[in-house]
């Protein structure tokens, strides 16, 4: 009898231990993202994943999934903000429904450099657009991850707005790269990035805006032979999760996640540039006539005619944040 008391107190033991092992087990975070293996945003997420391990001491795991594993941005927000574990790209455009003014942030031609534009992110408006995230249920992890400029291939080369008359463009479908084409003075012409060839073979379409390694990766080259330095977009992309989620972890794990995700954000953005130089050289080897264009007459436009397209936005929204990123 003394022994079979002994082997169940033994046998607790144990349970009990594997009770305590579980409960200390690693918190496990999923990133979300739609660029490919082996691109910048993926190579930079897969170091973000190797710092959080080390500083939390396997704490904290990052798990990537590129190449829009769990879904589309919107797919992946709504189960952050219901408090999935998860952390995913997004645009700030997309934030349109829930926080309309954040959405300036996605405006052509509010700066001229992307240092200029991360200036707002250090912003007492920034700020207080933050809280009003957190509050509709997301949380901004990394703020300013630099994703890429935007540039125009088209089938003539362009050098003022006057150029792009009556010229078809395509766009993805979102009211902000179709209002961002429409002031440069284009036609916007939303369609999948899949059916853009051979729309450009076709002639359905003129020309398509992308930063440099979308341009080429697609082999839009092959039909269209002259790259416009429009610089329309400085695309900086936030990673977000839910604030639910956000409130689960820890001081020292959100702590980490912070101080990592400034090491990420500048990696990151250092991949995307060296990335964006090369990529314009190799359309260059593919025969592609690299244009400079004048930008003031499109950047005037934008400023005028962007506001107009989004009546959600705050009285002078747009002139308010091209004041704090290049005064």
């Amino acid at each position: 009898m003394r022994h079979f008391i002994l082997g169940c107190i033994a046998t607790l033991g144990v349970a009990s231990l594997g009770l305590s092992a579980s409960a200390m087990a690693a918190t496990e975070i999923k990133v979300a993202y739609g660029n490919q293996p082996g691109e910048p945003i993926d190579v930079a997420v897969k170091k973000w994943a190797e710092w959080v391990k080390q500083e939390s001491n396997g704490d904290l795991i990052l798990q990537p999934f590129p190449a829009s594993q769990l879904g589309s941005e919107t797919e992946v927000m709504e189960q952050a903000r219901f408090g999935s574990a998860l952390i995913g790209i997004n645009a700030y455009s997309n934030f349109m429904d829930s926080v309309p003014d954040l959405s300036v942030l996605d405006a052509p031609y509010l700066s001229k450099t992307f240092d200029d534009k991360l200036k707002v992110f250090d912003s007492p408006w920034f700020a207080e657009q933050n809280k009003k995230l957190n509050a509709q249920g997301y949380h901004i992890v990394v703020p300013n991850v630099i994703y890429g400029e935007r540039q125009l291939l088209s089938k003539n080369a362009v050098k003022t707005p006057e150029d792009l008359k009556g010229v078809k463009v395509r766009v993805q479908n979102s009211p902000m790269y179709v209002a961002a084409i429409r002031a440069m003075g284009a036609i916007p012409t939303p369609m999948s990035l899949g059916d853009v060839y051979p729309a450009l073979a076709q002639g359905m379409v003129s020309g398509v805006e992308n930063p440099p390694s979308v341009l080429f990766g697609g082999k839009f080259y092959e039909v269209v032979k002259q790259l416009n330095l429009t610089r329309h977009m400085q695309t900086v992309t936030p990673f977000v999760t839910g604030e639910a989620f956000w409130q689960k972890l820890d001081d020292d794990q959100r702590r980490i996640l912070d101080e990592t995700g400034k090491r990420f954000a500048d990696y990151a953005s250092e991949l995307v540039m060296a990335q964006n130089d090369k990529d314009i050289e190799r359309l260059k080897e593919a025969g592609v006539q690299v244009n400079e264009v004048d930008i003031a007459p499109f950047q005037a436009r934008a400023r005028q005619e962007i506001p107009k397209d989004f009546p959600q936005w705050s009285p002078g929204l747009y002139e308010q944040i091209s004041e704090i990123i290049n005064g």
